[in-house]
């Protein structure tokens, strides 16, 4: 039904990343049972004959490892992040959106030399660097009421996430009523 929907209002793509689904979120290291899988392409396969791209998201912010960044060979968590969102393309998927959203400000918690913004850039730039497809994002802060005063992580972010990594951002509110170039100018000079 929800692909009958998207293509009888033009639309071509879905985004599968309901925070309901456990393995999306909270034990996002954990692979889909089989069972799923087979469900899941036979979605792809369904949304691509009504040349529907389905986007799957991921969210392991809550607890991924961000040490050892720049040799990705010894980051865990970065293999089985990966290893998930290959096995998403081999089901169908067109790209992948990696989700920082809605995770606590807590980083300053983690013993690292690297901000919080550099650090969700460079996770999603060695994604992106492993993957054949279209990266999208959604930083921890994506809208303008999310931003503190205090905290550089848009800058910081901005300054180190590929150019070719298309980002989420909502514009004024979390629940934007109408995006333009205005909505985004306060975000654009971080």
């Amino acid at each position: 039904r929800i692909l009958d929907s998207l293509k009888k209002n033009k639309m071509c793509k879905y985004l599968y990343a309901p925070k309901e689904d456990i393995y999306h979120r909270r034990k996002w290291r954990q692979p889909y049972d089989p069972k799923w899988k087979k469900k899941f392409n036979l979605f792809c396969k369904n949304a691509r004959s009504k040349k529907i791209d389905i986007l799957f998201g991921v969210s392991p912010g809550l607890d991924f490892n961000f040490n050892n960044l720049d040799e990705i060979e010894k980051n865990y968590d970065f293999k089985i992040l990966l290893k998930k969102c290959l096995t998403s393309l081999k089901l169908g998927v067109k790209s992948v959106v990696l989700q920082f959203d809605d995770i606590p400000d807590n980083f300053s918690n983690i013993n690292l030399t690297i901000s919080e913004g550099e650090a969700h850039a460079k996770v999603t730039n060695k994604l992106s660097d492993n993957l054949k497809c279209d990266i999208y994002v959604v930083p921890r802060i994506y809208s303008d009421e999310l931003i503190k005063p205090t905290k550089n992580y848009l800058r910081d972010f901005g300054l180190h996430i590929k150019n070719s990594i298309k980002v989420f951002y909502c514009g004024k509110n979390v629940v934007e009523k109408k995006i333009n170039q205005n909505s985004l100018k306060k975000v654009s000079g971080f």
